[in-house]
């Protein structure tokens, strides 16, 4: 007898589609098009390569190609974990067993580091928000304000819309500051993107380019005269987020809520540069020194 004949399965296609749907939801949301699109590349290059059947040598073979066609130094283990995922699901298919391709990216990542944003001080941060005037910087001290708090990405500030935010009054670091821009909002805009553009004590009813949030780091280092204000880079934001944390005695499950990373090992960098961490190691270290002279 069939085990599915006791259980009144009437619509077989709605298991299917319910199974869909479930297997949609396993990328993560805020970079689920990432994941589709590092698919789709693949895929096309598989046509375009007129292959039948994926096995290791063909994910190898695209993955060194990638690396010689964009020209980059290692392409990319970031890449491998959007592609193994994506896979996974939507062709049943586990790469991560594929030994050759975790060799060669290995062996790519140890020849290579990567160029970090540089982050900021608490101090550099503390000085802009309270010296720079506000006729010419307010729109990057809200920006600042914002990509601090929630380690936001710069896509994440362009999509920000004034629905998103939940005013809970003026305990929240940096109130002052951010009622002065929305005190500004023209009445009369149509969009509801947070983010406008601010000049000379006046917004505009334009939404701020993603390239803009991209750029503030860079003109918040020039305006403190900051060496080699170039390095501090979109990415800046999210990783001073991030290190004032690790300082203040985060730990890794902390940090990775705080930044939506699934990544344990990247946390642990964070904690391992924190300055705060080593000051508490040489304390230890000192510490012990005394107790054995004593």
């Amino acid at each position: 007898m069939s085990l599915l004949a006791g259980c009144n399965v009437k619509n077989p296609s709605d298991i299917l589609k319910a199974a869909q749907e479930a297997s949609s939801s396993l990328l993560p949301a805020k970079s689920k098009e990432k994941y589709q699109k590092v698919y789709e590349k693949f895929c096309q290059w598989r046509i375009s390569k007129n292959v039948q059947k994926t096995d290791e040598n063909v994910v190898l073979a695209y993955f060194f190609e990638k690396q010689k066609l964009l020209r980059l130094p290692v392409y990319g283990q970031h890449k491998l974990d959007m592609l193994k995922s994506t896979l996974q699901i939507n062709e049943n298919m586990d790469i991560s067993q594929y030994k050759k391709l975790v060799i060669l990216l290995k062996r790519q990542n140890d020849t290579y580091e990567a160029k970090k944003s540089k982050v900021l001080t608490m101090e550099n941060v503390t000085i802009f928000l309270k010296e720079a005037p506000d006729d010419k910087f307010l729109l990057m001290k809200v920006v600042l304000i914002f990509g601090l708090n929630g380690a936001c990405r710069r896509a994440e500030l362009y999509s920000l819309t004034v629905k998103d935010i939940e005013d809970t009054g003026s305990e929240c670091n940096g109130y002052e500051i951010y009622h002065k821009y929305l005190r500004l909002r023209p009445k009369h805009v149509k969009h509801n993107r947070f983010f406008i553009y601010y000049n000379h004590g006046k917004c505009t009813v334009q939404p701020v380019g993603m390239n803009s949030f991209a750029k503030i780091p860079q003109k918040v280092a020039e305006h403190l005269k900051l060496p080699d204000a170039s390095s501090y880079t979109g990415h800046c934001l999210r990783r001073t987020s991030a290190t004032f944390l690790a300082d203040n005695g985060a730990d890794i499950q902390t940090l990775k809520r705080h930044r939506g990373w699934q990544s344990t090992s990247v946390a642990e960098g964070y904690i391992e540069e924190s300055i705060g961490n080593k000051l508490k190691i040489s304390k230890s270290i000192f510490h012990q020194q005394e107790l054995v002279a004593s």
